[in-house]
């Protein structure tokens, strides 16, 4: 209280006086660090934002003693911060109370470290200094029981197993509330309790590894505190996020979004929701697999859309604009109408083409990557006829001569070909009338969809190679429904 009184104080004096002079407040941050062994040199100070960005608040000069002091007027956000060091190397901190000083060696960073004026980072390195002694020890009794083989070094290893284990139960109890135990308990997996049952068949292997699954699932953020914005200036944040999605969750739409309303119904505070809705909505906007683009839909309407007041004006907009895109093209849907003209100028009708299944490659007859792949596609096109798969290549220039010349270049006379060419019976000249960019999602070239008989999308963005394949599969399922 006697802190702020000050600081109005003296922004009251700056006011009725105008003087420069009284705005000198104490800084907001102050680390002054000794590292023996750099020296002459800059480091950093910066936090983590996710496992593999890092952002910089503050760089400080080194002497020729090692010493450096990180200062600033502005707060520092907490959590977990690294200092980077020359050649690579680099010291994690802990930022909550940003005045305090520390001495430590290059030798072992962690082993010779001693922190004045932060609780947290004595207990941050005071835990790992105990750790590292346990572990070598346990390292020596390990090796003496591989070259003794006996049964007193295998008890002495187990028993210092046991030790570690006890240590570090009784630590996080003794220290809980601190947020070196919260940092401590995210990196943490949950222990998953030995199955009940006798393992006998096959179906009891299975029973017990969905048991298995289905606890580590239901108890993955057992440990991890969704209520506290520090964690996300960890690099543990981003790594359970990202685990969680993609070896957790069912990969369908339906899935994904269920779950990431289980999440984000546990953070509330402003940035975490904001990293968090941005982290899951970005995976599926332009996912690796096929049909999950559901996902970014739902996350962009209820989370975007749904809460403007997270995000600016720009992003919202935006976020509707790709969703008017990117939601008529969602797996399941009708595919949208495409006006194209063939070679001889007749309206194609892509709804009364006769084909189980309809492959559409949208291309540019100059594209690089459209001219590598035209030749595979007319390659295999003869096996798909033979499955009663059609191909609709449809060109998004609207030069016919460069349209004609592609497909006789590429041999593509024996599939449906269109182009966006219609001549107007009463002026005689050329319209247009399909937006490619933003009825398909078309921003590169090519892009494949593949339509059932019923000229449904079930696939987009399906890479050239995969086509059969994929096909073969849908059949298949279809068979067993």
């Amino acid at each position: 209280m006697k802190h702020y009184s000050k600081q109005i104080f003296l922004f009251l004096l700056v006011l009725l006086f105008g003087s420069q002079s009284f705005a000198q407040t104490p800084s907001s941050f102050s680390i002054k660090g000794k590292i023996n062994g750099i020296k002459d040199t800059t480091v950093f100070l910066a936090h983590y934002f996710g496992y593999n960005q890092q952002v910089i608040k503050d760089t400080a000069k080194v002497d020729s003693y090692g010493q450096f002091h990180f200062k600033g007027t502005k707060e520092l956000p907490e959590g977990l911060y690294l200092i980077a060091l020359p050649k690579g190397k680099y010291l994690d901190v802990v930022i909550g109370n940003t005045n305090f000083s520390f001495e430590t060696d290059t030798t072992n960073l962690i082993g010779k470290m001693k922190v004045t004026g932060s609780k947290e980072n004595e207990l941050f390195f005071g835990f790992q200094q105990e750790m590292a002694s346990k572990f070598e020890k346990l390292k020596q009794l390990d090796a003496m029981r591989r070259q003794k083989k006996d049964a007193g070094s295998e008890a002495a290893f187990k028993k210092q197993q046991t030790d570690i284990e006890s240590f570090q139960k009784t630590w996080l109890e003794q220290n809980k509330g601190s947020f070196v135990v919260k940092l401590i308990k995210a990196a943490q997996e949950p222990e998953v309790p030995a199955y009940g049952k006798p393992i006998v068949t096959k179906a009891d292997s299975s029973a017990m590894y969905q048991f298995q699954f289905s606890y580590y699932k239901s108890h993955f953020w057992d440990n991890f505190d969704l209520g506290d914005e520090r964690l996300m200036r960890t690099p543990f944040y981003q790594k359970k996020l990202e685990r969680y999605f993609e070896d957790l969750t069912v990969q369908q739409s339906d899935s994904i979004s269920l779950e990431a309303d289980k999440i984000l119904s546990k953070v509330k505070g402003r940035d975490i929701r904001r990293y968090t809705i941005y982290k899951i909505t970005s995976s599926y906007e332009n996912p690796k697999i096929l049909g999950v683009d559901g996902a970014f839909v739902h996350m962009a309407e209820k989370y975007y859309i749904g809460e403007p007041a997270l995000w600016d004006t720009s992003t919202v907009r935006k976020m509707k604009e790709r969703i008017a895109i990117v939601k008529p093209l969602l797996n399941g849907k009708p595919f949208p109408d495409m006006y194209l003209t063939d070679t001889l100028g007749r309206e194609i009708d892509i709804r009364r083409i006769p084909a189980d299944y309809t492959v559409v490659f949208i291309y540019d007859p100059e594209c690089s990557h459209c001219r590598e792949s035209a030749p595979k596609l007319a390659k295999m096109y003869p096996a798909l006829k033979q499955k009663n798969v059609r191909v609709l290549a449809a060109s998004i220039d609207r030069s016919a001569s460069k349209w004609k010349k592609f497909i006789k270049e590429f041999k593509f006379e024996s599939m449906i070909n269109g182009i966006d060419i219609h001549k107007n019976p009463q002026t005689g000249k050329e319209e247009y009338y399909t937006d490619f960019k933003n009825l398909f999602d078309v921003y590169a070239t090519p892009v494949i969809y593949v339509l059932d008989k019923d000229k449904k999308i079930i696939a987009k963005r399906l890479p050239l190679e995969q086509i059969e394949d994929f096909i073969d599969f849908h059949k298949k399922q279809n068979i067993k429904k």
